[in-house]
């Protein structure tokens, strides 16, 4: 099919779904988290790419890439917004230790054991390092989406939730960071860079220099107080600037518009402005790069569900051994639930922007004659479908555990009584409070 049919067809799909909602208050929990992160749009996608119905063929997508370049620059962007000093700062330091000390461990946790069982299935030297480091580093990401969705169903109020709800917020964090070194010391083909030695090293510094420089131009462009139509041309500039600019130099798209959203948020005047821009125009954007990134989904066979379910599994034993690990060794001041990892199991949009990012940054990459990229690709996103289904069943058990998902609470739900639900839940996150500064006296 012509490209520009192809594209016709895109946009015709955008504009259509845009005006419907990523989700839907009658769908079951588990898939609920699916359409709230619009992960049927991913498989839109793919019915409409060169693996379904061919409309987006593997040309037109190709051609398309600047859009994918754009999206990965919104998430990247809109994620930086967040790291402001102000509310960090909120939070106390031993739950920053958690946060990133439990996603740090996640990802050495995932690799050891993704080369333990490759080398006791005698694959290990049919898969690339490149690979299972990129695995890794979207492994270690968790969303917010879960938990809130948990969070608001049942009106949960109580410190194992505010915990995992900053964990969710903060953890990508590291896996974008990781996603920088890992491009730093496997250069892509045709990328700067390429010869080796001690430049490579400072690849990760030259991102972050400019995402702020580019972060300083923003301020200094939205500082004029800009109207909305502008501050808009504005971040979808910037945005598509620094994630174009990023992969012609070989650098993570995400790291530096992080960095660029990072400066933003810490130099600007504007950044609730900017915030309320992004959500206003997250759709058409987010939906946008969702069917892209879902043709460019592949299915060489069943095999590949059985790989997906396996990165699932092995995500959530490390999830779960590294927040044992770390909340018995951080003393937080209250009762946290060894099984806090439970809470942490959906994976949500940036691993699933970080594993477009490989596609885009190692086309061709080849293992054993099947496209090595496309393959963890789809990997990863099944695997992302898989951990949003069973994650907010395993956070719910998680906070019941916890004391923080009151019996009566769910019985008032039960029985279709919102108003005596939230009665319920004020006066169950009282008692929690009370017992709390009784313990602590």
């Amino acid at each position: 099919m012509d490209p520009l049919v192809g594209t016709l067809v895109l946009i015709l799909v955008a504009l259509a779904g845009a005006r419907f909602s990523f989700s839907t208050e009658r769908v079951p929990q588990g898939p609920r988290l699916l359409f709230r992160t619009g992960s049927h749009f991913l498989l839109l996608g793919l019915l409409l790419g060169p693996s379904g119905l061919g409309l987006l063929t593997a040309e037109a997508t190709q051609q398309l890439s600047p859009l994918l370049a754009l999206g990965l620059g919104w998430v990247g962007f809109h994620f930086g917004l967040q790291l402001d000093r102000a509310s960090l700062t909120v939070f106390p330091f031993r739950f920053h230790v958690i946060g990133m000390g439990q996603a740090a461990l996640s990802f050495a946790l995932f690799l050891g054991g993704a080369v333990v069982v490759l080398r006791l299935v005698g694959r290990q030297a049919d898969v690339p390092m490149l690979l299972l480091l990129g695995a890794a580093a979207t492994a270690c990401v968790t969303t917010p989406a879960g938990i809130a969705m948990v969070s608001s169903n049942f009106i949960v109020r109580g410190r194992v939730r505010d915990l995992l709800f900053f964990i969710g917020s903060l953890d990508a964090g590291v896996g974008i960071v990781a996603l920088q070194v890992i491009y730093s010391l496997y250069r892509p083909s045709g990328a700067a860079w390429t010869q080796g030695g001690w430049e490579q090293l400072v690849l990760p510094a030259v991102a972050a220099g400019l995402g702020a420089l580019l972060g300083v131009l923003f301020v200094w462009l939205a500082g004029r107080r800009a109207a909305a139509e502008e501050l808009v041309l504005y971040i979808l500039g910037s945005c598509a600037f620094a994630a174009g600019g990023a992969l012609q130099w070989g650098l993570s798209p995400l790291f530096v518009a992080v960095a660029m959203g990072a400066t933003v948020a810490n130099l600007g005047r504007e950044r609730l402005r900017v915030f309320a821009l992004m959500q206003r125009w997250e759709k058409p954007v987010y939906l946008t790069f969702l069917l892209l990134a879902g043709a460019l989904l592949r299915l060489p066979g069943a095999w590949v569900a059985l790989l997906a379910v396996a990165y699932a599994l092995l995500r959530a034993i490390s999830k779960s051994a590294a927040a044992a690990a770390l909340v018995s060794v951080v003393p937080l001041g209250f009762a946290v639930p060894r099984r806090l990892g439970l809470g942490l199991i959906p994976q949500g949009g940036i691993s699933i922007a970080m594993a477009v990012s490989g596609v885009l940054m190692y086309p061709g990459l080849q293992v054993r004659g099947v496209g090595g990229e496309a393959t963890l690709y789809t990997v990863i996103v099944l695997g992302v479908m898989v951990s949003e289904l069973v994650g907010p069943f395993l956070t719910v058990q998680l906070l019941r555990r916890a004391g923080e998902i009151s019996p009566r609470v769910e019985e008032a739900l039960a029985a279709g009584d919102q108003r005596k639900a939230e009665r319920e839940a004020l006066r169950h996150a009282a008692a929690a409070q009370e017992q709390d500064s009784d313990e602590g006296g």
